[in-house]
C-alpha cells in the first residue's frame, strides 16, 4: 500500500462517526459514554463493546480504544483479559468488569509475548484458588473495596 493510500485511508476513518471504526475519539459533547468502572469507559454505538480510557494532549480530552476489536481479547468462562491497542498492558476482567491491570514494564511481557501473558493469567486463575485474592488485595484499599462490592460472588467461600 502506497503512503498516499495509507494517509486516505487514515484521512477516512477519522471523519467516520461510527467510534467502531476508530482507536481514538476526541471527547467533544456530542461522544456519549459512561463509566463502567474505575479509569474505563464504554463508548454508545460501538459494535464491539470494547472498553476505552481517557488521555489528555494538551488541553483535550481523548478517548482511546484498550484494546483491538478484533483479536486482542481472550475468555475462559467468567473471566477475560484484555491486551492495550500498543500491547504494553493486560486488564484481566470478571463478568466483564475490570479488576487489575497489569503492564509489561512491571511484570516484563513485550508486545510480542503478550498473548501468552492473557493466558497465563488466566491459566492462574483455574490453578490457584487465592490468586485473585492476592490481586485484589495488591489494590488501593478503595479499588479493592469497590471490586469486593461489584462482584461479591468472587469471594463467597463454600
Amino acid at each position: 500500500m502506497s503512503d498516499l493510500d495509507k494517509l486516505l485511508l487514515k484521512l477516512a476513518k477519522e471523519r467516520e462517526i461510527d467510534p467502531s471504526n476508530k482507536d481514538r475519539i476526541k471527547i467533544t459533547e456530542d461522544v456519549k459514554i459512561k463509566k463502567v468502572a474505575f479509569d474505563m469507559y464504554k463508548v454508545f454505538g460501538d459494535q464491539y463493546n470494547d472498553l476505552w480510557k481517557i488521555e489528555q494532549e494538551g488541553e483535550s480530552s481523548f478517548l482511546v480504544r484498550s484494546s483491538h476489536p478484533q483479536y486482542e481479547s481472550k475468555e475462559d468462562g467468567l473471566w477475560s483479559t484484555a491486551s492495550s491497542y500498543d500491547g504494553d498492558s493486560v486488564t484481566l476482567s470478571y463478568k466483564k468488569i475490570p479488576i487489575c491491570s497489569f503492564s509489561s514494564e512491571e511484570y516484563g511481557f513485550s508486545k510480542e509475548d503478550v498473548f501468552t501473558f492473557k493466558s497465563a493469567l488466566l491459566d492462574m486463575i483455574k490453578e490457584d484458588s487465592k490468586f485473585i485474592g492476592k490481586v485484589v488485595d495488591a489494590q488501593t484499599p478503595a479499588k479493592a473495596a469497590a471490586i469486593k462490592e461489584l462482584v461479591p460472588d468472587l469471594f463467597k467461600t463454600n
